[in-house]
């Protein structure tokens, strides 16, 4: 039967007591890495030699160790992955988050990549086990056993728990929001926040116990703006729909509709007969630069509205261009 995870754990601390000289060895050379002054590690390299240090020598020719750019809900994760060459689960993959851990110290990279080798370990050592372990995490009694005395072997600081609240946050930018009683219970108030576009639904663990006692719709509220490769793969159509109409800057709404009406009727307004002869003027806002209508208070500045008149094609009626359709649909049905 396979071994517990504290007898795994015990056998990998028993080496220590009387180190090898391939054990020797790499703490030389680890020492010699964490004291060289860089302000990054190569996770590979090292991940080599805590395996002949602490592991055993039993991770290498099993456990890949990658970088992964989309985890980010966690600094690191050790799975268990198939092997091509039997359709089995017998290879373990080490993956290290690049967005949680390229800014952070390289100690925390450092600590994160001891807790997943030690994972790593517990699965060779132990089989499926450990993946349940006596807490449910595969953090129990033999992890932080080995996980203790890694520690104050090395000085480390490998914890139960690496994740970086703050970091992992600031990725969860799909944002949906429930309109039932949940909006208003602490600690989450009826909001789900995840780093990639996937609402709230029948697959989430929680989903059934939110229909019973809440049952409110979520709503998407918040999403990251789209990269360059997204929007280029948009169709014309999808694209046209995002992009704001340039008129729209031009468009302003007035702060006081009385103050509008008082301009409008005191202020004269020249017309040029041409196509590009402005319809309608009134006074600009009042920042730097910009008129200010005479006699009036401060707060009754209103903003330009400017409207181009076209010629109508049937009875050569010079109207507004946003009111052509109008025109057209009213006299010539």
């Amino acid at each position: 039967m396979p071994i517990t995870d504290e007898d795994a754990a015990l056998q990998a601390i028993s080496t220590l007591d009387t180190p090898s000289t391939e054990q020797k060895d790499a703490l030389h050379a680890i020492n010699a890495i964490l004291n060289n002054g860089e302000p990054f590690v190569d996770v590979f390299e090292l991940f080599g030699y805590y395996d002949k240090l602490y592991f055993r020598n039993l991770l290498v020719p099993r456990v890949e160790v990658i970088w992964s750019p989309r985890l980010t809900l966690c600094a690191g994760i050790c799975e268990l992955s198939k092997d091509p060459s039997t359709s089995k689960f017998t290879r373990i993959r080490l993956k290290l988050s690049t967005p949680l851990l390229q800014y952070r110290p390289r100690s925390d990279t450092i600590n994160t990549l001891l807790h997943e080798a030690i994972h790593a370990y517990f699965f060779i050592t132990t089989s499926w086990r450990h993946s349940r372990g006596d807490d449910g995490t595969g953090h129990g009694a033999g992890f932080q056993l080995l996980a203790d005395a890694i520690n104050n072997h090395g000085n480390y600081e490998v914890t139960i728990y690496h994740t970086f609240h703050d970091e992992v946050d600031s990725y969860r930018t799909h944002v949906w929001q429930c309109d039932g009683p949940c909006q208003t219970r602490p600690p989450f108030f009826g909001q789900v926040k995840r780093s990639m576009n996937r609402a709230p639904g029948k697959t989430d663990t929680w989903w059934a116990t939110h229909e019973a006692e809440c049952g409110g719709t979520y709503t998407k509220i918040s999403e990251p703006e789209l990269t360059k490769k997204q929007l280029q793969s948009l169709s014309g159509k999808e694209r046209a729909g995002r992009q704001k109409n340039k008129l729209d800057g031009w468009l302003k709404t007035a702060k006081n509709s009385s103050a509008e009406r008082r301009i409008s009727n005191n202020t004269h307004v020249p017309k040029r007969e041409d196509e590009t002869s402005i319809a309608k003027e009134t006074v600009v806002s009042s920042s730097a630069g910009q008129k200010r209508p005479l006699g009036g208070d401060e707060d009754d500045i209103v903003i330009i509205e400017k409207k181009t008149l076209v010629e109508c094609p049937i009875c050569i009626m010079r109207v507004a261009d946003t009111e052509i359709n109008d025109h057209l649909d009213a006299l010539h049905p």
